[in-house]
């Protein structure tokens, strides 16, 4: 009987090694095991994550957590995956004044799935790091795709965008931010933006460094964009008499509806990166579009005379918008002044004068710009853009507006990335 026990006990080991060779062999072809720890056990740390700051050219700490999907050997034959969206929490530990980007499961922490540490292969370069913020709701992170192929934000997801009213900026909705991350060796400065051309991602701290080894920085871009206007006069009175310019009105308009708000978000990885993805289900409004309103204006334009000296409309930090194409604009406004005559000023549809008020209204100006050193009035706005119009009022009588239409990276992750999560 003894020896029958311990023959049943030897078969059944040797059928647990072999079923264990057998998925070890099915599942390395594309998912590394748990057991996979490399000789030089190095954890995977994220260090570093931020936001930008818009036109204040700087990078902000990222206060909320992430999804992220990593992969080994990335493009080659025998390419892996390391982390298969991985949910990244940032947790403070105010008794030993640490904070940390954590997704290790443990007794302490728990995510919507068990997650282990994963270690450097240095031998297995090029990694890639794809990740939104923030990381879904733990429910829902089953509808969202992250993989080397596709990023997909399901059409329960809205994106909306913003007007301003006098000021007042009828908050948009910008639900989730991405970074797309290469790193090509073991070294903390050889990590590249795939999102801001390539660039390496500068991971200075004023001078100080984290203690950790081979740690990923993470520079969040906008997968929506944001538009602002200016406007200045180079007009020279003879007389010293003051200009008062209101009620000005930016109108946008498409000639497939202008696209207001938009569903779900799907960008095809292999060909193209995150932010050059498309919406699913477009919320589109036909006419014209009121992008902004400032009725109170100024009522000394002269102080604006020049393009550094601008007057920003009451809102210098843009307004969110929809990414879209052919978007022309019109601006209204209306100019008072002494100095006007009526003698002096020819009307038409869209200039009239009232020689009670010396005021002079201008409605629905078409905006033509040079953009690359070409005149344009249709418009494309990208992904992670601030598109700045600034409008050059040469000549009030005829009408004289000439605009530029600049085009500034959202985001500047080449700026120093000043979150050191250790200090």
């Amino acid at each position: 009987m003894k020896a029958t026990i311990n023959n049943y006990i030897l078969a059944c080991w040797w059928i647990g090694a072999l079923l264990c060779a057998n998925l070890t062999a099915c599942s390395s072809d594309s998912t590394i095991q748990e057991e996979d720890v490399y000789a030089e056990k190095v954890a995977m740390q994220f260090s570093q994550a931020v936001t930008d700051a818009p036109l204040t050219r700087s990078a902000q700490p990222l206060q909320q957590g992430f999804l992220v999907s990593c992969w080994k050997y990335f493009g080659a034959g025998n390419q892996q995956v390391v982390m298969d969206k991985y949910q990244v929490n940032l947790y403070v530990d105010n008794w030993n004044y640490n904070t940390k980007w954590d997704y290790v499961s443990s007794d302490s922490k728990s995510f919507y799935k068990p997650q282990i540490e994963r270690y450097w292969d240095f031998s297995a370069m090029p990694y890639r790091f794809y990740a939104i913020t923030p990381c879904p709701p733990e429910d829902q992170i089953t509808e969202f795709t992250l993989s080397d192929k596709q990023l997909l934000i399901p059409a329960i997801v809205t994106f909306k965008g913003e007007n301003c009213a006098n000021g007042i900026i009828a908050k948009g909705e910008e639900p989730y931010m991405a970074a797309q991350i290469r790193c090509t060796s073991e070294s903390n400065n050889s990590d590249y933006d795939l999102l801001n051309g390539d660039k390496a991602i500068i991971k200075e701290n004023n001078g100080a460094t984290t203690t950790l080894d081979r740690y990923v920085a993470l520079p969040f871009h906008h997968i929506t964009s944001k538009v602002r206007f200016a406007i200045y006069s180079t007009y020279k009175s003879n007389n010293p008499t003051t200009h008062k310019l209101k009620n000005i009105v930016v109108k946008a308009h498409r000639k497939d509806g202008f696209v207001e708000s938009a569903n779900g978000y799907t960008a095809d990885l292999e060909s193209n990166n995150m932010l050059d993805g498309q919406f699913t289900v477009l919320g589109t409004k036909d006419g014209d579009y009121t992008l902004l309103v400032d009725e109170a204006g100024s009522d000394n334009f002269d102080e604006y005379k020049d393009e550094s000296k601008a007057y920003w409309c009451r809102c210098p930090e843009g307004i969110l918008q929809i990414p879209q194409d052919n978007v022309s604009l019109t601006i209204s406004f209306t100019l008072q002044s002494d100095d006007f005559a009526k003698e002096n000023i020819t009307e038409s549809e869209n200039i009239k004068y009232d020689e009670t008020t010396h005021t002079l209204t201008y409605t629905d100006i078409p905006v033509t710009a040079k953009i690359e050193g070409n005149l344009t009035d249709s418009f494309t706005w990208k992904s992670n853009n601030i598109y700045t119009y600034i409008i050059k009022i040469a000549e009030f009588y005829p009408i004289r507006i000439e605009c530029t239409a600049e085009l500034l990276p959202w985001s500047d992750v080449n700026a120093n990335i000043e979150t050191n999560l250790e200090q």
